[in-house]
């Protein structure tokens, strides 16, 4: 005898000299022995007269079990949904929840239209059955969920009544995803711009001031201050002989290189680099635009990504 679950039974019949199938969905109100037959019913022309004739099949026996089966809670039948929707569905035995473990339990919503056919599998808790869904262009899309149990020493398969929906409207949740990675991108702090140096001289009691980067000629002497160090290029400029010489040399030299604290002699007078005085450029406007640390780099790549997923997203959906 023939197993079925007590879900939806399909019962098929097929009209002999056409190419049709006809089906209807019948539940069985309780577990048991039960029989079924098919009655056919034709028009037949004779003599132009129009006679009606019945025609039986035999009976086929079977045996409903009690096994659970799905009715699908969301998206309802005939609905407009999103490109990306929850799909639930409950799983029943006798009209009521299954909540029983069962580890050969396999559940699945099959999707099919527009050219388009996935199988998903659906996740488990208690008697809920979920997936996410992601249709990939707008269109009228049918969905069945299949589900399977070992029971009795065989596999039995059930499968729940077909909605069919609407999918009018594309999901945003990555476009959501992308702003708000990208506000965390202008959230982070931006890497603070680099530290400059005004190189604080004295030279016969008098005080030299150079800014960042800045070349000055003080008589025979040109100074030059480096950016972001500090340090000043001192170039003796005339003179027949050298006449620059550290404290602690007494070798004259035309250039030498002076850091902060540090002295040295010209001719009978001293240059002393007093200070260095720490300057912090002003960021431009753009500066909090540019991904200039590695977490700045991160949120904003990770943005671009979410975005243009959306964007492909987009473009198969509209196509």
């Amino acid at each position: 005898m023939t197993l079925f679950p007590c879900g939806t039974m399909e019962l098929t019949v097929t009209k002999e000299g056409e190419d049709g199938t006809y089906t209807t969905l019948y539940r069985p109100p309780k577990v048991g022995e039960y029989q079924v037959r098919v009655r056919a019913q034709a028009d037949i022309v004779r003599e132009g007269k129009v006679f009606t004739r019945e025609f039986w099949s035999d009976f086929v026996a079977f045996k409903v079990v009690p096994v659970p089966y799905a009715r699908i809670t969301q998206p309802e039948t005939g609905s407009e949904i999103k490109g990306k929707t929850t799909f639930r569905a409950r799983l029943l035995v006798l009209e009521k929840p299954f909540e029983e473990r069962d580890e050969t339990l396999k559940a699945s919503v099959k999707v099919e239209g527009e050219g388009w056919r996935k199988e998903l599998p659906l996740n488990r808790k208690g008697s809920l059955l979920t997936a996410n869904i992601n249709f990939p262009k707008r269109g009228t899309y049918r969905l069945v969920v299949m589900v399977s149990v070992q029971k009795y020493g065989k596999t039995l398969n059930n499968k729940s009544e077909i909605v069919e929906v609407r999918v009018t409207k594309l999901g945003y949740f990555w476009l959501a995803a992308a702003a708000f990675l990208f506000l965390i991108f202008l959230a982070l702090p931006p890497k603070e711009p680099p530290l400059r140096y005004r190189h604080h001289l004295r030279f016969k009691g008098r005080e030299i001031v150079l800014e960042p980067g800045e070349k000055k000629r003080e008589g025979e002497l040109e100074f030059e201050a480096t950016l972001g160090e500090k340090r000043v290029k001192i170039k003796q400029t005339s003179g027949d002989k050298p006449d620059l010489r550290r404290q602690s040399s007494p070798i004259p030299q035309r250039e030498l290189e002076l850091k902060e604290r540090e002295m040295c002699l010209v001719g009978e007078g001293k240059l002393v680099y007093e200070r260095a005085e720490p300057l912090r450029e002003k960021p431009k406007f753009w500066h909090r635009l540019l991904p200039n640390t590695i977490w700045r780099f991160l949120f904003l790549v990770l943005a671009l990504l979410a975005l243009a997923y959306w964007l492909l997203q987009w473009h198969q959906f509209a196509g």
